[in-house]
């Protein structure tokens, strides 16, 4: 088990900034598993650490005697670490935690957390720990066996953790069983035992309320009770030597808390410190701006771009709930960073959060998403042209327009699509423009967006393209587009026209029109929808062309065209 963990940890290292690597997955399975045969013995493993192995009952089970940076035992030796106990359900989940803590310990500088620091931020249920203080010899002892500082003896060496624990817990059973004998005999002693039963003991809503509050006690955040205190200081201590140290502890514990992927309480850090530079008086103006620019400083593409990256190579994520808290105090100079993620993240879990920010910062702050519809990144305009569609907000379209004069074709393509769900006046009027566009998937798109809002307005462009002999050299595709846009718009006034394609007049020498032309001017007078327009395709129903003859029939039917 020692030295699947060892590799694993090895791999883990190997791939820190791609843990969906098949290898290291592979490897963490095969991590879970070795744990199994020892579940099966016992609950249990409790390991004594030296410098260069990992014993148990006194018996060395891993070595590794090079003191090196890669080494385990040294690893958790040189911290002070003595003792490691794994329990059942370790590997589950906590086995990727201890998998994190061992990067940032191995090359650690002086002025960063060691590892027993970063064992207790992690709160583990099944590790424990025993460990002795390495730099303070006049800490105060700690016999019990329970994990903790681990026990030294008089002269100042570790005890052997065995011998020293069983050798305690022998003299106090001893010595208990003494007492308890020779006091069992002594009249007047008042025994515990004897008010089990009596009226004087905890009744059951007593009992309640200490659960309760015991429950209480260690459910409550020491990370938002911490900030809670700082910022109480600054508000109600005027002192700017003072202010100016909370902020300073501010600052580097809200580092730390990103570190640590405590998001909650970042959130809850930028929510609580706005609203104390409202409550504090007197306070300076560099002040006021230095714990009011924290939220905008992460912000900034640069914090945020690192923490988003951090979020999408993280092998699990935060609850939805702490990232949507985070995410809730952003600036809305954040909407380029979160626009420009959106494509790239990787995380199927992180995906919707960030959709959720985006939209947010998006509906309360247009103007920023109008902004960015010109921005240089295409990323960015594109996912901004997009929102703006879905929120028909119709302040971007005249960049919008703009974008669809000079564009690149997938950003042009996208604002069609948005004017079409804006839909509005300018919207339309900057779409008709599009119908003499350069590109023939624009205009075809164009046409079919205008033909299905019934934009009157657009009938003289569609009147000259049907007219002219562009279309006719077109492929079907853009031919059926504008002859269906110029039916659901000419009414009668058009039938003419139309029945003059579809029902030309026979002769010797008379040319009718190629099949596939008159088939588009049946699908028009099918969308035209008048008596007038149904008498003329009634009259082409025997047509010997079966292209025509089928166009006929459905734009009786009222079918769609195929």
């Amino acid at each position: 088990m020692l030295r699947q963990l060892d590799k694993t940890i090895r791999a883990h290292l190997l791939y820190l900034n791609n843990h969906n690597n098949p290898s290291y997955v592979r490897s963490l399975e095969q991590a879970r598993a070795v744990f199994q045969p020892l579940w099966a013995e016992a609950d249990s493993v409790r390991l004594v650490v030296t410098d260069t192995a990992l014993e148990w009952f006194g018996q060395p089970v891993f070595e590794e005697p090079t003191k090196a940076s890669d080494s385990l035992p040294w690893t958790l030796f040189k911290d002070g670490l003595r003792e490691l106990t794994l329990q059942r359900g370790f590997e589950e989940k906590e086995l990727v935690d201890f998998l994190n803590i061992i990067p940032k310990v191995r090359h650690a500088l002086p002025n960063q957390d060691d590892l027993l620091t970063l064992l207790w931020e992690q709160e583990f249920t099944t590790l424990q720990y025993r460990y002795a203080d390495v730099s303070d010899e006049s800490a105060p002892l700690d016999r019990s066996p329970e994990p903790g500082r681990w026990p030294k003896s008089e002269g100042g060496a570790v005890e052997e953790p065995y011998t020293a624990v069983e050798e305690a817990r022998q003299e106090a059973a001893a010595d208990g069983a003494g007492e308890g004998a020779a006091q069992a005999d002594r009249p007047g002693i008042v025994r515990m035992e004897d008010f089990d039963t009596t009226l004087y003991f905890l009744d059951e809503k007593e009992v309640e309320y200490l659960r309760q509050e015991t429950a209480r006690e260690y459910g409550t955040d020491l990370r938002t009770a911490v900030l809670d205190t700082l910022l109480d200081i600054f508000e109600f201590q005027v002192d700017p030597l003072v202010r100016a140290e909370v902020l300073s502890h501010i600052e580097a514990l809200m580092l730390h808390l990103l570190s640590a992927g405590q998001f909650r309480a970042v959130a809850y850090l930028l929510r609580e410190a706005a609203l104390t530079l409202e409550r504090a008086r007197d306070v300076a103006p560099e002040t006021k701006q230095r714990l009011g620019s924290i939220s905008a400083r992460l912000s900034e593409p640069a914090a945020l771009e690192q923490l988003l990256e951090a979020m999408d190579s993280a092998p699990s994520l935060p609850t939805s709930t702490d990232l949507n808290d985070l995410f809730a105090q952003l600036r809305p100079t954040a909407l380029a960073t979160l626009l420009a993620w959106l494509p790239r993240a990787q995380n199927v879990g992180l995906r919707p959060l960030l959709e959720g920010a985006a939209t947010r910062i998006a509906e309360s702050a247009t103007g920023e998403l109008v902004k960015l519809i010109a921005d240089p990144s295409h990323d960015v305009a594109l996912e901004a042209i997009r929102r703006c569609g879905a929120m028909r907000t119709a302040a971007g379209v005249p960049a919008m327009a703009r974008v669809l004069e000079h564009g690149d074709r997938e950003l042009r393509m996208a604002t069609l699509s948005a004017l079409g769900d804006i839909a509005s006046p300018g919207a339309m009027q900057a779409m008709e423009k599009a119908l003499v566009d350069a590109d023939r998937d624009i205009r075809v798109q164009a046409a079919k967006t205008l033909m299905a809002r019934q934009y009157r307005p657009a009938l003289a462009r569609a009147e000259a393209a049907v007219k002219g002999k562009e279309l006719r050299e077109a492929d079907r595709t853009e031919r059926l587009a504008f002859f269906e846009l110029y039916g659901a718009l000419c009414g009668d006034a058009g039938v003419a026209f139309l029945d003059g394609i579809l029902n030309a007049k026979g002769g010797l020498f008379a040319r009718k029109e190629d099949p596939e032309l008159r088939a588009c001017a049946a699908v028009a007078l099918g969308r035209v929808g008048t008596p007038a327009s149904r008498e003329a395709l009634q009259r082409a129903e025997g047509d010997k062309d079966v292209i025509v003859r089928n166009a006929v029939g459905r734009a009786l039917r009222g079918g769609a065209p195929q």
